[in-house]
Parts: structure tokens; sequence; C-alpha cells
């Protein structure tokens, strides 16, 4: 698969292989945040979650007039954005936030419920094909002032600048639009893609760690659980959403007990239980080295987290920049995905064979680590990884941005009690 410097999607999922080789470039891993960070991170988070009544982000859009927000952890500040009257009870939480946040409400010309049913009707124009209705990536705006879309140049990304490439973004910026019934923001961009240790992980089972799909692809595990009296593990639906997973050692892991394409989720019923745990550290740490899980959480723009994936290992200093997003991967329309960019240009987000793996934020700025997400896709930029000699034989591509299904949906969609 060729590098690619633009906006795009691309499915995680690869041919098994083995472990990556030794002289490859270990992944600088940054610290997920200060303490200082972490801890009004969380105080931003929790005023959040009261602002929206802790719904899962999927149904945040059913909150009336309700359009979004951002928070800003190094400076301390929640942002709301309401459109029309702001509720009495909000009004008071913004006015007396926890101390040593800050906390404002701005207006916003139209509700997350009104973005989303416009970006349902964009999505359904390109599923049916319609002219001009080649956006890949349709999502709203955190601030409510309309939608962005990404969309495939009919020629290349070189033909953009020219009169061509202008007339046609103008016929796609204006039939989103047109369709949309409200403001749209149009970029070019390429078409999505399909695409002990970490590698011999046994009962009690892991996330983060390799797993052998059903049909002999190269995975990660999410998060362990309970689906009422029946041990579960995560793991992403594309990667196989029926048969058995295994180990990266072959041991066998358990079968797909149900799935959802739309969350991107698969379960697994497991043979053996769950840790609560996720590996933390390289790819290649050859400790096991291991983090708790506790709880889930919600995602908000300006959000700080981690993910980990098996092929990769743990990559910190990911920013939220993107929820409620819909994204065509691999000709797969699926709703309401998070995206999280580096802001470390030493490291990288996600890379392929990462897919299924956990999203994580720190809850206490301590090693104790909240589920936020499960890896879905890369975008953003092809970003460099150094795997050693055989690059060509791995075809493994490195992205600065992790495109994942936010957990809150997922346990309410399968009635999951994470370990």
């Amino acid at each position: 698969m060729p590098r690619r410097t633009v906006l795009a999607v691309v499915v995680l999922a690869v041919l098994t292989t083995a472990a990556l080789p030794a002289d490859a470039v270990r992944n600088k891993l940054p610290a997920p945040a200060g303490r200082e960070v972490v801890q009004r991170q969380e105080a931003l988070d929790r005023l959040a979650d009261q602002i929206t009544a802790a719904v899962p982000e999927n149904r945040r859009a059913d909150i009336p007039g309700y359009a979004g927000l951002t928070v800003d952890p190094e400076q301390g500040l929640l942002t709301v954005y309401w459109h029309r009257d702001v509720p009495e009870r909000v009004t008071r939480l913004i006015a007396h936030p926890p101390a040593g946040i800050t906390a404002q409400v701005q207006s916003a010309p139209y509700s997350l419920g009104q973005l989303r049913a416009a970006r349902d009707r964009l999505v359904a124009a390109a599923a049916r094909g319609e002219a001009d209705a080649v956006w890949t990536v349709v999502g709203p705006a955190a601030d409510g002032t309309g939608l962005s879309v990404t969309y495939t140049p009919a020629q290349s990304l070189a033909t953009v600048r020219t009169a061509a490439g202008a007339a046609e973004h103008e016929r796609v910026a204006l039939r989103a639009a047109e369709l949309a019934g409200l403001a749209v923001v149009a970029e070019p961009g390429l078409a999505p893609q399909a695409a002990g240790t970490r590698h011999s992980d046994a009962s009690p089972w892991s996330g983060g760690a390799q797993l052998t799909t059903p049909g002999g692809d190269f995975c990660s595990s999410a998060f362990g659980g309970w689906r009422g009296k029946t041990a579960v593990l995560l793991t992403a639906h594309h990667c196989g959403a029926a048969g058995d997973y295994k180990s990266g050692t072959g041991a066998v892991v358990g079968s797909v007990s149900d799935s959802n394409s739309d969350l991107d989720t698969a379960v697994v019923s497991l043979k053996g239980t769950p840790s609560g745990q996720f590996y933390y550290g390289g790819w290649d740490n050859a400790q096991g080295e291991r983090r708790r899980t506790v709880g889930a959480g919600r995602n908000n723009v300006g959000s700080l987290v981690c993910d980990s994936g098996s092929m990769s290992g743990a990559h910190c200093a990911l920013k939220i920049t993107k929820t409620d997003t819909s994204t065509n991967v691999d000709g797969v329309w699926r709703s309401d995905l998070d995206y999280a960019t580096r802001t470390d240009d030493h490291t990288i987000a996600v890379a392929q064979g990462d897919s299924g793996g956990p999203v994580v934020a720190s809850v206490n700025g301590g090693d104790d680590m909240q589920a936020r997400g499960i890896i879905s896709a890369g975008g953003g930029s092809t970003v460099t990884c150094k795997w050693g000699t055989d690059t060509a034989a791995r075809n493994v591509t490195c992205w600065d941005t992790v495109v994942f299904v936010p957990i809150g949906p997922v346990v309410d969609k399968f009635g999951l009690s994470l370990a």
C-alpha cells in the first residue's frame, strides 16, 4: 500500500506476520500527560458528563438544543455550544465549575440533532451513488456551525489546484450543502482502503494483545468484561464477525458470539476469563507491561487519550479532534466514530494490525486508565514507521490519526460490564 499524506482512513487488519523485527525503531512513548493536565481533563470530563447527563455519545443528539462541546485540558477550559435557549440547569453548571477550571457557553446556529440528521442525508446520498455525492467522511463541527465532508477527487489530488479540480470542489461543496440544508466545508482526500507478552497472551486475557482472526489476519484485542455470566473480549467487527480467534501463538481465545458492523465491534466469548488490563509500552516489551482499566468514559473534542495495538504498541498524547463522524471504511459506512491525532511528531497514532485495540484515558494521573473506545482505522496523514529490513514484505502503514468507536455505545448496545 503506497504511503499517503492526505486525509483518509484505512482499515488496520493486516495479513498475519511475525512480530516486528528487532531493528525496528522503538516508538517513543510520551507520558499520558502531566498530572495537572490529567486532573484538569478529569474535572472537565466530569463537568461535560453533568451537562450531557452522562448519556453515551451517540445519544447526545437527543438533548434539545445541545450542539457540541470542546475541552482544553492544558488551559482548563470547557466550551459548550447551544442552539437557542440554554437550559437553566446548564447555565448553573457553567456558572459554577469545579475549582481549577473555567467554563463558557456559546450560541450555535444548529443543534447536534440537526447536524446528525443532515449528516445522515449525505451518507444516504453517497450510498445511493448520487451524482457529486462522492464524500467518504461526514461529520459535525463541534461548535455547531455545520458539517465537514471529505471527498475523493475524480482524477487525483494533483488535480485539485487545477481549474477542473476547483470546479469539481465547488460542485461537491454545493451538492453537499444542498442536501444538508446547512453550511458544509468540503476537503479533498483519498478514499478509505481495507487494510506472556502482547504476542503470546493467555487467560486471563488482556487488551492490546495480538489476535489471529478467523480469516488468518493480524488484529488486536480491546477490553475484557462480562455479558451476563459470560466472559467476553472485544475486538473490531471488520477483523472477523464469526468463528474462532486465537492468540499470537495459536491458543484459542474464544468464538464470536455477537457483533455489530455499524459499531465495528465483535464480542468474543472467552475460553477463560478477562484480566481487566491492557498491554502498555512498546510492541516488543519483553516484560509484558500492563495497565489496569477502570470503568468507561465518554469522549469530547480536545480530550487527550492513549491507544495500544499489538502491531505498534502504545501511543499517548493523542488529542480528540472529531466526534459523531460518519466514515466510509473499505466501502462500509460507519457512524459516530471519533478521531484522535498525535501531538508529538516523534511518535505515531496507529498502524495496520492495531485494529480492535483499546483507546483509553488516564483518570487519576497514575497508571489506571478509563476505557474510551476500540481502534477501527487509521486516518489523517501517513507517517514514517521503520519496521526494519522487511518493510516491503510486511507492507504496514502508520498514521498520525486513529479512528475509533467510542466505548459508551458499545457497552450500551451489548449490555456489557467491563472487567
